[in-house]
């Protein structure tokens, strides 16, 4: 959608976005209200993604208000208060939302299937004065309309996005705080007060609901400020509780009365195994060293899908679901002998190595792995366990090493001359090309002892046809001798 440069682009703003601590609601603000170019302005880059008025509105709601506006497109929803009238009058507040290539990338196209025809790389968003929104119900056009109502107050003039945004981003919205906190919450412990992050309705309760309200309240007395979340949330004696449990709370897994296990994500996983042992992360597109987490998109593939089978979403969509936290058998085996695993220890130049070139002493080699890895020292019982084991590979290398003395000093002689002697069996028949052709336009002649000249043309990438005639009677091999 957006192209190398404006993927870029965009991950660069919001970084800085981040690390700026700019106030939350500025941020959606800023999102939901940006115009002109998608690379100048990257923001704007939201609606070069999202194009139609009700996939735009869809996303928007889950996204910035975690209430789900789909299931209300054809009809009432069955269950929640969300009707199949406000779904249209609210997508009618993206219906003037226009966009046109940018001149300066003029020519310049990304994306295209067989069914749609490719997008400007760049694009300028802007308001225009037309647009609307057709109801699918009574076949005409839905006015823009808020679903619900609270006190903040909202201008009417600007355009259609800003009046919205300003309605999104008010204090006295009852989704808007609420469903961020519960996000910054469930990023730190987990899970969520509510459960999934975006789906706030009434059918789906939080598990603390004074809990909620208070850090809703912090959130907008603080003026939007993200940092000051993390710092309140990160400094309480809930968010420091151990994974030890005791016979009161061993199941419990609603209460917060105990940290909750849960696996690494995916690039943070990627990028703790490369810092853990010491190995330069290598991954492919981007320069040595950089990090999984720097990545602008999810178009990377490694070779053993590493990022994809520890759940690295498609980023396709805002819903939290896209990110997988599960775990599963394949993760077992890939972190047992998978590649990046693998790698990662058997570089030459990581930590592994040069601990191992440093210290001779196995019990003071075995405290700097767990300080690396776990951040902690060993107990007695793991050094033991852990000397066990250099112990048993030190005899296996051992093995190995006598085992290959043994093949190259006896068994390699013997095979060399069982194969020298069937070699010498064979019968060797120079084909007989009957034709030749070469796609980059070289000249081919055949030489008096069957073999052939290349000359004249010298393309840095050519296919040869050849087409020969043989007794094919017999044949056990074919062999291609090329200078």
């Amino acid at each position: 959608f957006l192209g190398d440069e404006g993927a870029w682009a965009f991950r660069n703003w919001i970084r800085h976005a981040v690390a700026s601590n700019m106030p939350y609601d500025r941020f959606v603000y800023s999102i939901l209200t940006a115009s002109g170019s998608t690379l100048e302005n990257p923001p704007a880059a939201y609606y070069k993604v999202l194009r139609n008025p009700g996939d735009v509105m869809e996303n928007t709601t889950q996204l910035f208000l975690a209430v789900r506006f789909n299931c209300n497109k054809c009809h009432d929803h069955p269950f929640e208060r969300w009707t199949q009238d406000q779904y249209y009058h609210l997508a009618a507040y993206f219906a003037q939302v226009g966009r046109k290539a940018d001149p300066l990338f003029a020519g310049r196209t990304v994306g295209g299937t067989n069914v749609e025809a490719p997008l400007p790389l760049v694009e300028v968003v802007y308001d225009q004065a037309a647009g609307d929104v057709k109801h699918e119900r009574t076949g005409k056009t839905a006015e823009p309309a808020f679903p619900y109502a609270h006190a903040g107050q909202v201008p009417q003039e600007g355009s259609r996005r800003e009046q919205l945004a300003r309605w999104i981003t008010a204090p006295e919205n009852p989704y808007f705080a609420k469903s961020y906190v519960n996000r910054l919450w469930g990023y730190l412990f987990g899970v969520g007060i509510i459960e999934p992050l975006d789906d706030i309705r009434a059918g789906n309760p939080p598990t603390n609901p004074a809990l909620l309200d208070r850090l809703t309240q912090e959130f907008i007395s603080s003026g939007f400020d993200v940092q000051h979340m993390f710092r309140l949330i990160c400094k309480s004696r809930t968010y420091q509780h151990s994974l030890e449990t005791n016979e009161w709370n061993a199941d419990d897994e609603l209460n917060y009365s105990h940290a909750l296990a849960r696996r690494l994500p995916a690039e943070t996983l990627y990028n703790a195994v490369h810092r853990a042992t010491g190995a330069r992360p290598k991954l492919p597109g981007v320069p040595e060293g950089f990090l999984a987490t720097q990545l602008p998109d999810s178009d990377v593939a490694l070779p053993d899908s590493f990022l994809n089978l520890f759940g690295k979403p498609p980023r396709e969509s805002a819903c939290e679901c896209e990110r997988s936290s599960g775990v599963m058998l394949g993760q077992a085996l890939n972190l047992v002998n998978g590649p990046t695993i693998a790698e990662a220890i058997a570089d030459p130049q990581n930590r592994l190595a040069r601990l191992v070139a440093e210290i001779s002493d196995d019990a003071r080699l075995v405290e700097e792995v767990f300080l690396a890895i776990l951040c902690r020292l060993p107990t007695q019982e793991e050094i033991q366990a852990s000397l066990g084991v250099l112990a048993e590979a030190q005899a296996d290398q051992a093995r190995t090493v006598e085992e290959l003395n043994r093949f190259l000093a006896e068994e390699l002689p013997q095979r060399q001359a069982r194969w020298e002697q069937a070699a010498a069996a064979s019968t060797w028949q120079v084909l007989d090309v009957t034709s030749m052709t070469s796609s980059g336009g070289a000249t081919i002649t055949k030489q008096q002892d069957g073999s052939l000249l290349l000359s004249g043309n010298n393309p840095a990438i050519d296919t040869l046809t050849l087409t020969a005639t043989a007794d094919v009677a017999g044949v056990t091999g074919f062999r291609l001798e090329a200078l």
